[in-house]
């Protein structure tokens, strides 16, 4: 098993300009903090920026297309007079799972050297083969925690429960975070919802895919599986390893850590316990 070596971000989503305790991380390579101030609350709260500015946000929304492929039988001649000894059949090639084979990394939480931490916003800690993700209750501050190796195209898992979500409280699979401070991250909600999601260094956050109901989310104490699809510019989503999703969407193209993601709506510890990280190239 590779080690992880992971990247600690908190995105603070307050009008607070103080960091997030009096420790000094200034002089650990794997820690940085960040303040931002939200614009908006409840159903949307997409849109965040530094305090020193106020761009404007923009939402975007792309509505992945189905294609129906249709198979016509061929037509036969009405006589033969020598049959074939073999005949050739048309076949579709089917793409394999991108889950197949022996996934390239994987972290199955067998130690905290690398994920265990705390302060007053989150709590980081491995036990029993689990990671347990909390977010400790202040409404709309999101925390967001990344790992090398730096990684661009490829499928991206993680097996996850929340046994004490409610509402807005959301859980994301983070991927090609770079040090400017852009991401991509998949998001799910306890109320069942999935979205697709670009955070750039302006501190906008943007739905590329609006947040819509799934039933495969019912309950969200149970566990489940998001995955991501990164091709170039083209992303698949997957919950549970069915296909729910397509977009495209080519603002970050280089490659970055990926990890996971927590905000609390209002839930005081707020759990998300992770099973798994995984990638296959």
């Amino acid at each position: 098993m590779k080690k992880l070596y992971p990247v600690l971000i908190f995105m603070l989503l307050l009008g607070a300009c103080n960091l997030p305790d009096n420790s000094d991380y200034s002089q650990d390579p794997v820690v940085q903090t960040k303040v931002a101030q939200i614009l908006t609350k409840g159903a949307q709260t997409q849109s965040a920026v530094e305090p020193e500015e106020t761009p404007e946000a923009t939402l975007i929304i792309e509505t992945p297309v189905q294609i129906e492929n249709s198979t016509a039988e061929p037509t036969l001649p009405e006589e033969t007079i020598t049959p074939p000894t073999e005949t050739a059949t048309a076949t579709q090639a089917v793409s394999p799972n991108p889950w197949d084979g022996d996934p390239a990394f994987i972290d199955e939480f067998d130690s905290g050297d690398y994920w265990d931490f705390e302060n007053r916003y989150l709590y980081s800690k491995v036990n029993a083969g689990q990671l347990e993700f909390t977010s400790k209750g202040t409404p709309w501050w999101t925390s967001y925690y990344t790992t090398s190796p730096e990684l661009k195209d490829g499928y991206f898992e993680t097996t996850f429960s929340m046994p004490n979500c409610d509402g807005l409280d959301r859980f994301g699979l983070v991927f090609r975070w770079s040090r400017s401070g852009d991401f991509y991250y998949m998001g799910v909600t306890c109320d069942g919802k999935w979205g697709f999601t670009r955070y750039t260094s302006s501190n906008e956050t943007i739905d590329i895919v609006a947040y819509q109901t799934s039933d495969f989310f019912n309950p969200m104490a149970e566990t489940h599986q998001i995955g991501v699809l990164a091709r170039g510019a083209d992303f698949e989503f997957y919950i549970d390893r069915q296909k729910v999703g397509s977009v495209a969407d080519n603002a970050i193209g280089e490659a970055g850590n990926f990890g996971f993601l927590t905000m609390s709506s209002g839930t005081t510890n707020f759990r998300t316990l992770i099973d798994r990280l995984e990638y296959w190239q």
